[in-house]
């Protein structure tokens, strides 16, 4: 913290609790709960002005105070000394009007609020909030929805403690979508939560479902579809490519038409349906947003742990409730769900911390039994071992066809294993076959040195990798020998739960070369083998290589993201991005992104490279691992800049000038050679990672390499 004065808000209320003090700024509309030791500091504190360091001094315990005082700055309950409380809050009230009329399909559009649903952050010193140490991410979540949304802050913020992110959360009711981009614009957040305002959107088309007709039904469904068609666009143009989440419906637990819901043309079955199908269409349109599934929530939780219709109003639509409190409150379960939820939806958009192979244990973890000794009769009973085992094969299954890689690690001996196993799964029998998996590693050495084996072979460094294993002894010698490794916990039957809720486990939406990222693998592993008996050159050239360079188009960005966010040895500055920065990237005229599309003679390996040209300078040049032994980089490199915008000649600039940046990490040695190869100099000011193309003439000749270049779509 800096030497600046503070004092206690203007605005505070201070409330002695059983469980600590509660400190809320009304007007603010801001609440927190600090273990009843700091009950003392507090109130000696108030009315006083007071330095972090005489915070500190009466802190009981010194070592959180500087989290403890963020945590109270960050809420406004606590204020640099000379701040204008009244202003402010004159201001924000005029950037939120109290009332804005009525909006599409007659709905009443947002207001301020006079009430703060949920339940208020109980800040622990035993887990305090992460502070200025640096040590956590700091993440803020705008919330446009009803008190739902409102559930969700506390969890939010200790859920993401948990995975190393400060998050800070700000609430506001559903307005118009006029109010929704000033709050975008004032908030700047990382994430937007949009809930369409359910109590006034839904309450006509639900609470008086069973007053109308179906044709009024009818009718009210279109303005609801029309509604949040405008609400969804009007969030996707605010949010300028940054990531969004738009809740669905989650269905009710009753239908006020029972039994007999099929029988009406709109029942409530179906008007779910078609306002879920009708988000996911308007979603779909915009790549920075994401579906909040409550549908999903409730098949998974049921909807009378989460929601509160089987006592209160269908349109109500809050948590789940204690009929005996009067107070509006909530109990935890809807918020901590939807609370993980943002924060996966936020990690996948991301693409943050995924995991690239999974390593499966044999015998007790993919099968029952001794596969060398049982056999597998057990395919042939219907006991419920059988379903656990097939439910794992058909989850690793769904991974292979997301992109993520599939080996395995077990004790044994692997003529016998592979034996047994050979013809019992695979070309479309319900459990995997040997040759669905990339690598074995089957023998009696301990797990660990298996793992860090296939590791080195594929190039992923042990947090990329997940191993799924019965045998807690086992878990623990690999954990212990390998840190970092990700390892499934639990009996084998709740691996398959793990593998399909992982955010981890996903990376975005599917493409082409995810899908046959088994096949290209695999072929990249026998061309290695191949390598190591023949002369380099004479190698190359009995591959067959082709390589196609051609500029992105639109229905390229999603795998061009997936490879700069994937990638982290042949990766010259180890760039994060998404589809919607490279279409505003794109967007600037003298910004260009070049594809390397790849193949050889065992595998068309697809779109595997990108380099992203911004004026004269290469500034971020990537080539997945599956092709680094084609040795395709360099005139990849040479094909990108001798495209047209940079030719030597009297409309062009030229090629001299030309400079290209590397930004050393720890594990992309694979790339730090590109530009001198390409025939770059280190730069004139001697920058480290700086290179500079000196003329165009010293870029390599493509002819005289064993790779054959064409250009074009």
């Amino acid at each position: 913290m800096t030497p600046d004065e503070f004092r206690f808000s203007a605005f505070l209320s201070a409330v002695d609790l059983e469980s600590g003090i509660l400190l809320a700024n009304g007007p603010r509309m801001q609440r927190l709960v600090l273990d009843s030791a700091w009950a003392r500091p507090v109130r000696a504190l108030l009315g006083t002005s007071f330095t972090a360091a005489g915070f500190g001094a009466l802190a009981p315990d010194p070592d959180a105070a500087a989290d403890v005082l963020r945590a109270l700055l960050d809420r406004d309950l606590v204020v640099r000394e000379g701040t204008d409380e009244e202003g402010g809050l004159r201001a924000l009230l005029a950037d939120r009007p109290e009332a804005a009329g009525r909006g599409a399909a007659g709905t009443v559009r947002g207001s301020w609020p006079t009430t703060r649903y949920g339940l208020p952050q109980h800040l622990s010193t035993a887990r305090p909030r992460p502070g200025s140490s640096g040590a956590a991410e700091p993440l803020t979540y705008l919330l446009l929805g009803g008190c739902v949304t409102q559930f969700t802050e506390e969890p939010l913020v200790s859920l993401g403690r948990e995975q190393g992110l400060d998050v800070r959360t700000e609430h506001l009711w559903p307005g118009s979508t006029r109010d929704m981009s000033r709050a975008v614009a004032r908030v700047r957040p990382d994430v937007t939560v949009y809930q369409a305002g359910v109590q006034p959107f839904l309450s006509a088309l639900w609470d008086g479902a069973h007053t109308q007709d179906s044709e009024e039904r009818g009718r009210t469904l279109s303005l609801m579809k029309s509604a949040l068609s405008i609400n969804i666009t009007a969030l996707a143009d605010a949010l300028d490519g940054r990531l969004g989440l738009v809740h669905n419906f989650g269905p009710p637990a009753l239908s006020p038409f029972g039994r007999f819901d099929f029988a009406e043309e709109y029942g409530f079955r179906r008007v779910v349906a078609e306002l879920n199908a009708h988000v996911d269409h308007c979603v779909r349109r915009h790549p920075n947003l994401m579906v909040v599934d409550e549908e999903r929530l409730v098949a998974r939780y049921g909807a009378a742990t989460l929601f509160d219709d089987l006592v209160f109003p269908f349109g109500h639509h809050g948590g789940s409730l204690d009929p005996a409190d009067e107070r509006p409150h909530q109990l935890p379960a809807l918020g901590e769900a939807l609370a993980g939820e943002y924060l996966a939806c936020h990690r996948a958009h991301r693409a943050a911390g995924q995991i690239k192979l999974v390593v499966t244990d044999l015998d007790g973890t993919l099968w029952p039994g001794i596969a060398a000794d049982d056999g597998f009769d057990w395919l042939d009973g219907d006991a419920t071992s059988r379903w656990v085992h097939a439910g794992l094969h058909q989850a690793l299954s769904v991974l292979a066809a997301r992109g993520v890689l599939l080996a395995t690690s077990s004790k044994g001996d692997s003529e016998a294993t592979l034996g047994a196993w050979k013809g019992h799964g695979g070309s479309g029998r319900p459990l995997l076959g040997p040759d669905d998996f990339v690598l074995h590693s089957i023998n009696w050495r301990p797990k660990s040195a298996g793992i860090a084996e296939l590791c080195t072979r594929l190039g992923f460094a042990p947090e990329q990798v997940l191993f799924l294993d019965d045998n807690p002894v086992e878990r623990a010698e690999v954990a212990a020998a390998l840190p970092g490794l990700r390892i499934a916990e639990g009996p084998v039957h709740t691996f398959r739960e793990q593998l399909l809720s992982s955010p981890a486990l996903e990376s975005g939406r599917r493409t082409r070369e995810a899908a046959q990222r088994t096949h290209t693998t695999r072929a990249m592993l026998r061309r290695q083998e191949l390598g190591a008996t023949m002369d380099r050159e004479e190698f190359l050239r009995s591959l067959g290589i082709g390589l196609r360079v051609a500029r992105a188009g639109e229905e390229h960005l999603a795998r061009a993201s997936e490879l700069f966010n994937r990638t982290n040895q042949f990766t010259t500055t180890a760039w994060r991005t998404t589809p919607e920065e490279l279409r505003r990237l794109l967007a600037a005229p003298d910004t260009r992104l070049h594809l390397a599309f790849a193949s050889d003679r065992f595998a068309d390996y697809g779109l595997t490279g990108a380099c992203l040209v911004q004026g004269r300078t290469v500034t971020a040049f990537v080539l997945s691992c599956r092709v680094i032994g084609l040795d395709i980089a360099v005139p990849f490199l040479a094909a990108a800049l001798r495209d047209g915008a940079l030719q030597d000649g009297p409309d062009g600039p030229g090629l001299a000038g030309v400079r290209g940046r590397f930004v050393s990490t720890d594990r992309n040695t694979p790339a730090r050679e590109l530009f001198p190869d390409a025939g770059f100099d280190p730069g004139a000011d001697g920058a480290p990672g700086e290179y500079v193309l000196t003329a165009g003439s010293r870029l390599p000749d493509l002819a005289g390499l064993p790779v054959a270049v064409t250009s074009g779509p």
